[in-house]
This record gives structure tokens, sequence and C-alpha cells, in this order.
């Protein structure tokens, strides 16, 4: 990193001078094989056509609070690059990143609101990023005007996850719906063994909190491949690609290039979760005193029901129909029980048990069929992907 010294004018001039910019790094979906968003990563080119990079200059305009000026020139220019990337691909989600000095400024929020009102950008294009430290520091105020951010639309991602002192606790009571598993985690992880089970953790974690798993610094086919099986859900890297100019990202997504996927990862995620439903279920029928909580029904757009509604993209028709049987006539037969339960019923707990356990049995064998069948394929082919 080159050591620059700067002055709060060095930053000031390069804002007037419209020397700022922003490189966009292109974000794959392992569900589509898909470009289906990036991030805007700040550079500064000079005049003299020298492209400096954030570190060289993000820390010192964060120590001196320079950074909310920085925010407040970039957010146009965000969305002015927004509206041509939609000219091109309107599905494209842009983020960007938000400093928590940013945040504490109580008129943030707002004046955000209306720039994107005013630019005509669709709020669910927009994606805010808080590193993983600024979003657990964040004050009751805050969280407040975070939530309006998601009331509106826009969406929120913990960034750098894995680098701060987040607990499951804390986290399920941010109102993020993306968890971005920072760089220095993933690029560490095929190196140990702990590696790998901080990996997985980190995965499963966000699958726990209903959360889009992003992977960050992507940069080997081996790691890709691994990460598709855990059931993450995007990849972010130079395996996929460098951060590139506006022109350049433009240029990548009119290729409409679909990377070759398998579906094991999701099939894998979805038998971990029927396990976690039916377990939920048993424990609830046992559950002794009259303050036991019932749990809650799955519903259909939950993990398990929204990827029996997508699987027959992996799977035979004839497998999917009867998964989807299996599942529907399970997921009724515990509603019967836990009604049963809830009116203190035993004799018909007792009656639809056996039908109950036969149904969840054929629900999980099914589900390893089809990951065993899916894991064949790419084998065959000599690959871990579709073709």
């Amino acid at each position: 990193m080159t050591d620059y010294k700067l002055t709060i004018e060095d930053l000031s001039n390069a804002i007037k001078n419209d020397e700022f910019l922003f490189f966009y790094q292109p974000i794959l979906s392992l569900e589509t094989g898909k470009i289906v968003s990036a991030e805007a990563l700040i550079r500064w080119k000079k005049d003299n056509g020298e492209l400096v990079q954030p570190d060289n200059f993000i820390p010192y305009a964060e120590q001196t609070g320079f950074i909310t000026e920085i925010t407040k020139a970039m957010i146009p220019r965000f969305l002015e690059d927004l509206k041509k990337i939609h000219q091109e691909n309107n599905t494209i989600v842009l983020a960007i990143n938000i400093s928590s000095k940013d945040m504490i400024q109580k008129e943030f929020v707002p004046d955000f609101l209306k720039l994107v009102k005013d630019s005509g950008v669709e709020y669910s294009k927009i994606k805010i990023e808080l590193t993983e430290s600024s979003a657990l520091a964040l004050s009751t105020e805050c969280l407040m005007d975070i939530a309006e951010l998601k009331a509106n639309g826009i969406k929120l991602a913990i960034d750098d996850f894995g680098t701060g002192h987040a607990t499951f606790e804390k986290l399920k009571k941010l109102p993020f719906d993306t968890l971005k598993i920072d760089q220095t985690m993933t690029s560490e992880a095929m190196s140990t063994p702990d590696g790998l089970t901080l990996l997985d953790h980190s995965i499963n974690l966000a699958h726990q909190l209903k959360m889009n798993s992003i992977a960050e610094g992507v940069e080997t086919d081996t790691l890709m491949k691994y990460l598709m099986g855990l059931g993450c859900d995007h990849i972010q890297g130079y395996y996929i690609s460098k951060p590139l100019e506006l022109s350049s990202f433009i240029e990548f997504i009119n290729k409409k290039r679909v990377w070759d996927i398998m579906k094991h990862g999701q099939i894998y995620k979805t038998m971990i979760d029927f396990i976690d439903w039916e377990r939920k279920v048993y424990s609830c029928l046992y559950m002794e005193g009259g303050n036991a909580r019932i749990v809650a029904f799955e519903p259909e757009d939950s993990p398990t029901g929204k990827f029996l509604s997508e699987v027959s993209e992996s799977v035979e028709i004839e497998l999917y129909n009867e998964l989807d049987t299996s599942y529907k006539k399970s997921y009724e037969i515990a509603k019967i029980l836990l009604n049963a339960k809830s009116s203190g019923d035993s004799d018909l707990i007792k009656k639809l048990l056996p039908d109950y356990f036969k149904a969840c049995a054929k629900v999980s064998t099914l589900l390893q069929k089809a990951y065993s069948k899916e894991c064949q394929n790419g084998l065959l082919k000599n690959t871990s992907f579709r073709k």
C-alpha cells in the first residue's frame, strides 16, 4: 500500500474535480448461474491517470469524518450508473458501501430515500452494505433508520462477516437480509480443516437466519465448487471477475454468460431444513406443560417449500411429483397432530403418529435420492458442473 500523505483539501478537490468513480464487481448466483448483482467499489482516478486504491484514502476519510462528504457526492453517481446499467439489464441489483459515520447523520436516510425516488430507480434494485463491526455498533435510532430503508424495499447486507464478533443472538436482532462472508475467511478455507469448518458454519448461520449468503474473495474453481456444495447462495471474487469500470461492467453483463452449476448444495440445504422441521414437530408433540410453544407451521415459501416448487429443474418429473406429494402429506398430518396437541387429544396423536413418520421418512428418502442423482450426474461428466 502506497503511503499517501493526504489532506482534507486533497479529498475536497477530488470531489470538485469529479475524480472519484465506481468500479463494479459482479456477483454470481449459485442457484441460477447468472450475474444478478454487483458491488460498487470506489476508486480515485487523478487527472494524471493514476488510479488510487481505496486503502490509500478511505481510512483517512473515515478518521477525519470526511467520508460523509464523499458519500454525499457519490450517491448521485451511483444512481446514475445504476440507471445506465438498467438500460441494458434491469434485473441487476447494485450494492453501495455506507460508513457508520454516514448512518449517524440524521439527514442521511431521508436524503438517500429522496435521491432514490427522484432518480426513478427501483428501491428493490439497491443494496446498502455495512461492515459487521459497524452493524453491531448501530444505536437504536440508527437501527430504526435502517428499518426504514428496508421498509422501502432497499436490501441490506452485513459486509466483511467474520472480522467482528457477531453472535447469533446479535445478528437475528438486526434487520439485514444478506450476510457477506469476508474474503479472509474464504481465501483461507481450503488450507486448513478449521478454515473449512468456519466457512461451513458461516453459510449455515446465514441460512438459519433466513439471510442470503455471499462468499467474497472467491478466486479458484475449487472453492466455487465447494461453496456450491454447501448451498451458498452467491459468490464474488476474481474467479468471476475483477472490479470493472462502468463501461466494462456493462459489456461484461451484456455477454449474458451463464455459469454451469449443480443443485446438490440446494438439495443439501433442503434436507437439513426438512429434518429440522420434523424434529421441531416431534419435540412439540412431547412437550409438557400448558406454556409449551407450538412450532409455527412452515409456510409454502419457506426454504423447503420453495425448493420443492423449483426442484423439477434438477430431478426427473416423476421424482418431483412423488416428493411433492409426500411433502404435502407430512405437512398436513403435522398440522392435525399439532392441533391435537393443543386441544389435548392424545388418542388422535397416537393414531396419526405412524402415518406422520412414514410420510417424513418418504420425503427424506426422496431428497437423498435427488441429492445422489445430482452428484452422480456431475461426476459422470468428470466435472462438478451441469452441462
